[in-house]
C-alpha cells in the first residue's frame, strides 16, 4: 500500500543531518518518514495520540517520538519494516520539552511543572537525576516558573544544561556540581531558545515579538534586544507584535550568521497575511520575509555538521506548513524553494479520473518526469537538487515500473510512477 499526499494535520518536524531524512509527526499519531525521491516510509503508533515532539538520535538508524499521552517511543529505522523497541509511560509529571545531545545516551525531559528528569536511551529507564524547579531558579523565588520550554546542552561543554521556563527564567545547570553557573528572569515569556556555536552567546525569541541575545559573561542583563518587525523610528515597546515562536541562530564560516524565526510581526501591518504565514531571515544587514500559503507549524534549519561546537553551515530551511512541505535554499539569492518531489498536494483539488498502468516501458515514464520538470521551472523556484537525499529504495513487491494517473478539477493531469 502506498500512501499520497501530505500528512493530515501536521504537528512536528525533525532533520537527521548525516542520514539526511525528515520525519514529520501528526496529530492522529501517524509518523512520515521523507528521504531521496521514491523514499517515503509513513509509520502509526498504536495510540492516536498527536506526535509533540520527534529526536533522531543522530546517525544511528533510530527516533524517539514524544506523543501527547506522555509516552516516548523509540523507534529502530534500521529494519526493513521500521518498529517500536522501547516505550515508556511518564506517569510523573506532563511533559513540555525534551532534549538528546549528539552521541549522548542521556535523554533531558522537561515538564509542565518546571522540573527535569534524565531517561537512559539504552535501556529506556528514568535515572536518579532529577533537576527540581526550585533548586534551578533564584531561590529568593515565591512564583512558579511555568514549564520547561527548552533544553540544550552547551556547544563547547555538554556538562552544561540551558534551561527556559516559560515565564521568562533562564538557567544554565551545571550537571556535574548539582549548581547554577547563570540565573536571570527576563520581563517577557520566553517560547524558543538557539545557541550560537561559541557556546558564549544564546538567542531568545519572546511572547511580545523580540528577540534577546545574552552573553554568559554579562548575566545581569540582555546583550541587545530587539522587535525586528518594529517600525523603525518609533518606540518598539509602544507596537504590537505577534509571538516569536521559535528562532534558530545558524552561524557560516563563509558569511554572516543567519537568524532565522517565525511570527513576530507587526500586527498593525500585516494586511491580509497572518504572522502564522510567514519566516523572517536575517542575514547580516538584511532582512527577508517569506511569505507561506498556509500557516508555519514548525521548521528547522538544515545544516552541514550535527556538531553543534562547529560552524552550522545552513543550506537550506524545512519549512512544515498545515497543508504543505516547503524547502527554502539558502544558498542562493532571493532564497527560492526547491521544487518538491514528494506528492504533497495531490488533494488540492478533487480527483475526477484515475488509471493504473503496470510493467510501462522506461521511456514513458522517464518522459512524465521530463514532462513535470519543465512545468516546475518558474520564478522563485530553486532548479538545485532536492537537498532532502537521505535512504536507499528497497526491493518492490514487483519487478516492473508502475504509474498512477489521476485528473483532476483544474485541469491537470498527475502522474506518480513506482518502481
Amino acid at each position: 500500500i502506498v500512501q499520497h499526499g501530505f500528512p493530515y494535520q501536521p504537528t512536528s518536524i525533525a532533520f537527521d543531518p548525516i542520514q539526511r531524512l525528515i520525519a514529520i509527526g501528526c496529530k492522529n499519531g501517524s509518523l512520515r518518514i521523507l528521504g531521496r525521491p521514491g523514499v517515503d516510509i509513513s509509520l502509526r503508533h498504536i495510540t492516536e495520540f498527536a506526535v509533540l515532539q520527534i529526536i533522531f538520535v543522530i546517525n544511528e538508524g533510530q527516533l524517539i517520538t514524544i506523543c501527547a499521552d506522555d509516552n516516548i517511543h523509540l523507534w529502530n529505522l534500521r529494519n526493513k519494516a521500521p518498529e517500536i523497541v522501547h516505550s515508556l509511560k511518564f506517569q510523573k509529571e506532563r511533559i513540555s520539552y525534551s532534549h538528546l545531545t549528539f552521541q549522548s545516551k542521556w535523554l533531558y525531559i522537561g515538564t509542565e511543572r518546571g522540573n527535569i528528569y534524565v531517561v537512559n536511551i539504552d535501556t529506556f529507564t528514568i535515572s536518579g537525576y532529577v533537576i527540581n524547579w526550585n533548586k534551578a531558579v533564584e531561590l529568593n523565588r515565591k512564583t512558579h516558573p511555568g514549564a520547561i520550554i527548552h533544553l540544550s546542552d552547551c556547544p563547547v561543554d555538554t556538562n552544561k544544561l540551558l534551561i527556559g521556563f516559560e515565564c521568562g527564567s533562564i538557567v544554565l545547570w551545571d550537571l556535574r556540581n548539582k549548581s547554577a553557573d547563570f540565573r536571570h528572569t527576563y520581563a517577557e515569556g520566553i517560547l524558543s531558545i538557539s545557541w550560537h556555536h561559541d557556546g558564549r552567546q544564546f538567542l531568545c525569541s519572546h511572547s511580545d515579538g523580540s528577540l534577546s541575545t545574552w552573553n554568559l559573561k554579562a548575566a545581569t542583563r540582555p546583550q541587545s534586544s530587539i522587535y525586528p518587525h518594529a517600525k523603525s523610528g518609533s518606540d518598539p515597546k509602544q507596537e504590537l507584535c505577534s509571538k516569536i515562536p521559535k528562532v534558530e541562530w545558524r552561524t557560516s564560516k563563509q558569511s554572516d550568521p543567519f537568524i532565522i524565526f517565525s511570527g513576530g510581526l507587526n500586527m498593525t501591518d500585516c494586511g491580509d497575511v497572518t504572522s502564522k504565514q510567514v519566516l523572517t531571515i536575517i542575514h547580516g544587514k538584511s532582512t527577508t520575509v517569506l511569505e507561506m500559503e498556509h500557516d508555519v507549524i514548525d521548521f528547522v534549519t538544515l545544516c552541514e555538521s550535527p556538531y553543534e561546537a562547529d560552524y552550522n553551515d545552513p543550506y537550506a530551511i524545512a519549512v512544515l506548513l498545515n497543508n504543505d512541505l516547503v524547502v527554502v535554499n539558502l544558498q542562493l539569492p532571493g532564497y527560492p524553494c526547491f521544487p518538491n518531489p514528494y506528492p504533497m498536494d495531490l488533494h488540492e483539488s478533487p480527483v475526477t479520473y484515475c488509471y493504473y498502468l503496470a510493467n510501462c516501458p522506461p521511456d514513458l515514464v522517464h518522459a512524465f518526469y521530463t514532462a513535470g520538470q519543465k512545468l516546475t521551472k518558474r520564478p522563485g523556484v530553486s532548479e538545485r537538487e532536492w537537498p532532502i537525499n537521505g535512504g536507499e529504495w528497497g526491493s518492490s513487491t514487483v519487478s516492473y515500473p508502475e504509474i498512477i494517473i489521476t485528473g483532476i478539477v483544474s485541469f491537470v493531469l498527475v502522474a506518480q510512477a513506482h518502481k
